[in-house]
């Protein structure tokens, strides 16, 4: 009987058992032999029935597959980080290596500087060439006032346009073609005088032309 056989100090076989597969035995005899002895008494805690054994040793295998999953992903993120240093390492070497990439990479930004003053260069041609029209507009318009004036004024010669400017845009004179306003009733606006309306248009369009 388990219970009777105590120590001087009091203890019982089971508490004596320092292995547990020895302990485990009397827990299988009391799971088989429940009223047999006074298990209380012997300071077995419970029986050990063979249902109870096979759920521990599925929660143990259960742990070990845990175990071995997360050791196997600890192991792959390692090697993962290694990999990638060793990437980021031999990437940084090529640079040192290549001082010229450096140069090359600066040279890809030319052709937009090159674009951007081509831009500049076809702004300052396009202006050029509108100021030529603008001036190849003024003299047409000068002409076809002189020619207007030639027909109105059979009697009075156009003045030479070597005269002075200050001279030919006198208060008795056309501000456009320069023709004698003497016995007519000139047109004006404001502090030109004309000769006609077509003078006058005309004078309008040279002055908005600059």
């Amino acid at each position: 009987d388990g219970s009777l056989r105590k120590d001087e100090r009091g203890r019982t076989p089971y508490m004596l058992a320092s292995e547990r597969e020895v302990r485990n035995v009397y827990r299988r005899f009391m799971a088989s032999n429940h009223d047999k002895w006074d298990w209380h008494a012997a300071k077995v805690p419970s029986a050990l029935t063979k249902e109870m054994e096979e759920s521990q040793a599925a929660k143990q295998a259960e742990k070990d597959a845990k175990r071995k999953a997360r050791a196997k992903e600890l192991k792959k993120l390692r090697k993962a980080k290694e990999k990638k240093a060793q990437a980021e390492a031999a990437a940084s070497q090529n640079d040192v290596k290549a001082p010229g990439d450096t140069s090359a990479r600066k040279g890809l930004s030319q052709p937009s500087g090159i674009s951007r003053m081509s831009k500049e260069e076809q702004l300052k041609a396009a202006q050029a060439t509108e100021r030529e029209k603008r001036a190849a507009a003024a003299e047409r318009r000068m002409a076809a006032a002189a020619a207007l004036s030639a027909q109105g004024n059979s009697g009075n010669s156009a003045p030479s346009s070597s005269q002075p400017k200050s001279t030919l845009s006198g208060d008795s004179n056309c501000s456009c073609c320069y023709v004698s306003l003497d016995g007519k009733i000139p047109f004006h606006r404001y502090n030109y005088k004309y000769c006609s309306t077509t003078c006058m248009h005309l004078h309008r369009e040279i002055l908005e032309d600059g």
